[in-house]
């Protein structure tokens, strides 16, 4: 199979030198598979497009770049716009998910699976640091008011996901909602599409130094819940 590997970055100079030679050394290790790793600097206003252009002298990487910081679902859409992969996967750069988990995916696909997302909330999940008390009890909360459009789902909001070209190219292309909220969209899309989600249990270690201001990522989520209702009953996702 051929994997694209999608991860936005948004002011990210110190963590990218920190995480990129963990990153290019474990999918090195990765023989069997054809892998391109995408980078979308999502309007950083710090030196990470530079950061970002001098490891291209060293590794073999695409960047999507822009002006403007428009938040990481529309980055991620913009990679998928550039992906070749038959699956598209998406990460977050600070690797709470570690990338040990690709692994773990390749063991839990199977033929014709098209979503599958990384959850942080299921049985066989390990949570070895954990977020503060506030944060957790708002991301439940999240979820609950998500599970209203999309029962079912234990996790938004892992920042790890696997997408079929297939169901990618219908998913993304009626994807609208640029900021936080675009995960529940797009687990949205593929409920009203009849496109099946698989969930899967993955390892997860907080980062203190995570750039999610929580308390106003779910205000505007909230916000983002009803436009994503608005959008489907205006026939935006058909």
């Amino acid at each position: 199979m051929f994997f694209s590997v999608i991860i936005p970055v948004y002011n990210e100079e110190k963590r990218i030198p920190k995480n990129i030679e963990e990153i290019f050394s474990f999918f090195s290790t990765i023989k069997e598979h054809k892998i391109e790793i995408i980078f979308v600097n999502d309007g950083s206003r710090d030196a990470t497009a530079e950061v970002l252009k001098k490891y291209q002298q060293q590794y073999q990487f695409a960047v999507v770049s822009y002006e403007q910081n428009r938040g990481k679902g529309y980055a991620v859409r913009q990679g998928v716009m550039q992906a070749n992969g038959d699956y598209l996967i998406f990460f977050d750069i600070d690797l709470a998910t570690p990338l040990v988990e690709f692994n773990h995916l390749l063991e839990f696909m199977n033929a014709g699976d098209q979503v599958i997302i990384g959850s942080r909330r299921l049985e066989n999940s390990n949570i070895q640091k954990s977020e503060s008390k506030i944060r957790t009890f708002l991301g439940h909360g999240f979820t609950k008011i998500s599970n209203i459009l999309v029962p079912g789902i234990a996790d938004f909001t892992c920042g790890f996901k696997c997408f079929s070209r297939a169901a990618a190219k219908m998913i993304f292309s009626a994807a609208r909602i640029d900021r936080w909220g675009s995960d529940t969209e797009l687990l949205y899309i593929a409920k009203l599409k009849r496109i099946p989600i698989k969930q899967m249990a993955v390892t997860w270690l907080h980062d203190d130094d995570s750039r999610v201001r929580v308390f106003s990522a779910i205000v505007s989520s909230l916000r983002e819940l009803f436009i994503m209702k608005f959008n489907q009953l205006r026939g935006f996702y058909k």
